[in-house]
């Protein structure tokens, strides 16, 4: 007991920091971990182990991470909690966190009990926020044990990947998946009920209350699964309701039927916020030397302000037209 206690005050020293100044929050980190401690810098200790050392039998040097467990390591944008936990060797007192190659610093967190199973080795877990606009594809999380006295072993990296804000049909992750034809995507700053309005050759207007291109036969349906039909993802913020995603978009998984088509923003609801800023993108499958990926051919940025609000009286703000031939 004594032997713990000593670590965890060795622990808030690490915590603290010997400066005596306001820790960093971390609030603009790609990642975040609510009840653990953010610090700036590099994460310390060696860096992992290679495929090849690992395959010769070398052994990491201590005090390290033993385990990690993570359900699926496919991160959507702006994830609010995904757990992960693992053990650490028996004389770690902490847990340090951050990505390879995003944010200014890492995450500390105490160990937990003895797993008695495991020779003693400590247990940790945690749950982890993930911001908006990340770069898409694969990333390292790297994870270190920390002794008492600071000093740490070799890091353990963690392969995730990051799905971007735009549906991809997992492209970025997977780049045999083949991206949809066509999205078009509307993105938004502010906690508002903002409505992508699209209207197609043929004057349908398609927005969250008609989240589809399809056209309904003799009998009144609607086949959503016909090639060239547009699918509306998301009704964001819908009735003020917080979701975290502001951002809703219309995907072609095959090419749409041709013609002009018309892209509008509608603030529905400013939800007592003064205005919003937005901006309207349209991706395209493009084959490039490293395969299919989407390309981004448009993108404007606008704002509206809440005397627009309309509630979806009006088609909205005119933002472009694209054709597809």
């Amino acid at each position: 007991m004594s032997a713990r206690l000593a670590g965890s005050l060795t622990l808030a020293a690490l915590v603290t920091g010997c400066s005596g100044e306001p820790l960093t929050p971390g609030f603009e980190e790609p990642l975040r971990i609510p009840e653990a401690q953010f610090r700036d810098g590099e994460l310390p200790g060696l860096p992992p182990l290679t495929v090849e050392e690992l395959g010769a039998g070398v052994e990491p040097v201590s005090p390290t991470v033993v385990s990690v467990t993570l359900g699926n390591a496919v991160i959507p944008p702006r994830e609010p909690s995904r757990s992960l936990s693992g053990l650490a060797s028996a004389d770690s007192a902490a847990i340090g966190v951050r990505f390879a190659d995003l944010g200014h610093g890492y995450w500390l967190l105490p160990t937990g009990s003895a797993d008695p199973v495991s020779d003693g080795a400590l247990e940790w877990r945690f749950r982890a926020a993930f911001a908006g606009g990340l770069p898409a594809g694969r990333h390292e999380l790297l994870l270190a044990a920390i002794d008492g006295n600071g000093r740490s072993g070799n890091q353990v990296g963690l392969t995730l990947c990051l799905l971007p804000e735009v549906p991809d049909n997992g492209n970025a992750c997977s780049p045999s998946k083949p991206p949809p034809d066509l999205v078009v995507s509307l993105g938004w700053d502010t906690a508002v009920d903002l409505d992508l309005r699209v209207v197609t050759p043929d004057g349908k207007v398609v927005d969250p209350k008609h989240p589809t291109t399809a056209v309904a036969d003799e009998d009144g349906k609607l086949d959503i699964t016909s090639d060239g039909v547009g699918q509306l993802d998301y009704d964001s913020y819908s009735a003020c309701r917080p979701d975290g995603h502001r951002r809703e978009s219309l995907v072609f998984q095959r090419s749409p039927p041709a013609g002009t088509y018309l892209v509008y923003a509608g603030l529905f609801d400013a939800c007592g916020q003064p205005g919003v800023t937005f901006d309207v993108s349209i991706h395209v499958a493009t084959s490039t030397s490293d395969g299919v990926r989407p390309l981004e051919t448009f993108r404007q940025s606008a704002q509206l302000s809440a005397v627009q609000a309309d509630g979806g009286a009006k088609l909205g703000t005119y933002v472009t037209a694209f054709v597809v031939e």
